[in-house]
């Protein structure tokens, strides 16, 4: 059960990374989206997107976890979620689409 634990830390410590890189950056969303088995992360300005590091594979699951379970996405496709970055407090509109067979995210940052 500890090792179940400190993954989920460890996979939303990725996920609060991704996000306040985006926030430093001036992106008004970031996407999630695979390619071939890599979670790539992409942020979005405008109708811009910029390609970020992508998640480690070992924490990709944990980190989509995360996602569906802070967004309460199990039974619907878009959420919102509540998070302080960078000392400042977010609502973060989370959607979840298909994207060629696999399941994409946007997270929009409000």
């Amino acid at each position: 059960m500890a090792d179940n634990t400190d993954n989920s830390a460890k996979a939303f410590q990725a996920l609060l990374r991704v996000l306040e890189e985006a926030v430093r950056a001036g992106a008004h969303s970031v996407g999630l989206e695979y390619e071939s088995r890599d979670l790539m992360v992409y942020h979005n300005f405008g109708n811009t997107g910029l390609g970020a590091p992508r998640i480690p594979q070992d924490l990709q699951e944990g980190v989509i976890e995360q996602l569906v379970k802070r967004a309460g996405l199990s039974r619907k496709s878009k959420g919102k979620m509540q998070m302080s970055l960078l000392g400042k407090d977010y609502e973060i509109v989370v959607e979840e689409y298909d994207s060629f067979g696999e399941s994409a995210f946007n997270l929009k940052l409000k």
